[in-house]
């Protein structure tokens, strides 16, 4: 489970996700990544409360690409299934057994996604997931083998990239391997009962406005990222992935001129990515490595 700042939403989050697991073995890994509003706290001051194994862990540098991958090669415990959720997600009670149900019934599937049910595009989404599956952010699965397989591979998510949900699905789609292994959907099964809920962002809100223009910001930077991606992984396959998303930008202007600048008609605050990946200062190692707050078992 994911969160930055979501103090609002934490506890009543892990206790959907306890209902959810309704007393199967299951212990949640609740990664806190550069939040500052004493996420930590409330969860350690509601723990009684919780029906359900968990663990806290904090990441001073705030960002959801590096808490993935810190889980994979730090964290990961030896799990069948591996659920990744946000912390904003109040998923519902059937949402873990349908995505583990759909991973039985469909044995090439490596990862299975849940789909949106709220929000102006959610039918839209969910009418395109069920043609074309891929992973929604806010909660999928994985089989525990194949989280093994990533760690034993090397392969991370750069650090700072916006749409590693996007990223992990491509790397189910070839199994690991872009270069030797075509691109199939049946790697991906879709639970289409498996959803969750979210309190909607208000324009009323200076906090919701706040976020929604660091989502724009970030919208405009991750096409740029794609884009780049595509390039880096078809002729170098995953390994060959740069350790920082910033350098992802940075690569797409020397090697794709033309490419940059039709993204940027069509996302013009894409610029300001441009700006920010020359100006990048990439974090260190101290600032990216978890720490175990507290756990409850």
């Amino acid at each position: 489970m994911f969160a930055r700042n979501e103090r609002q939403t934490l506890i009543s989050c892990l206790k959907h996700i306890a209902l959810a697991v309704n007393g199967r073995d299951a212990h949640v890994n609740v990664i806190l990544n550069g939040s500052t509003d004493g996420s930590a706290q409330a969860l350690k001051a509601a723990a009684p409360e919780i029906a359900v194994p968990f663990s806290v862990h904090e990441i001073h540098y705030p960002d959801k690409s590096n808490a993935i991958n810190q889980v994979v090669h730090r964290l990961r415990a030896q799990a069948e299934i591996c659920f990744f959720v946000d912390a904003y997600a109040m998923i519902t009670p059937n949402s873990l057994v349908d995505l583990a149900q759909a991973l039985a019934d469909n044995p090439r599937a490596l990862a299975a996604a849940a789909v949106p049910s709220i929000g102006r595009s959610a039918e839209a989404m969910r009418a395109e997931m069920m043609v074309n599956p891929g992973l929604h952010g806010s909660l999928f699965a994985l089989r525990g083998d194949f989280v093994a397989r990533m760690a034993e591979t090397g392969f991370r998510l750069p650090v700072g990239l916006y749409r590693g949900d996007g990223l992990i699905g491509s790397a189910v789609m070839h199994n690991l391997d872009a270069l030797g292994v075509p691109w199939t959907k049946d790697f991906i099964a879709v639970a289409p009962s498996a959803t969750w809920a979210f309190r909607p962002l208000s324009p009323w809100n200076s906090a919701d406005r706040q976020r929604q223009w660091n989502r724009l910001l970030r919208q405009g930077r991750g096409e740029l990222e794609d884009m780049a991606i595509k390039r880096i992984i078809y002729e170098g396959n995953y390994a060959a992935l740069p350790e920082f998303a910033s350098a992802l930008v940075r690569y797409l202007v020397k090697e794709d001129r033309p490419q940059l600048m039709a993204s940027l008609k069509r996302r013009p605050l894409g610029v300001l990515a441009v700006r920010d990946a020359f100006r990048a200062n990439d974090p260190g190692p101290e600032d990216i490595v978890p720490r175990l707050a507290f756990s409850r078992s």
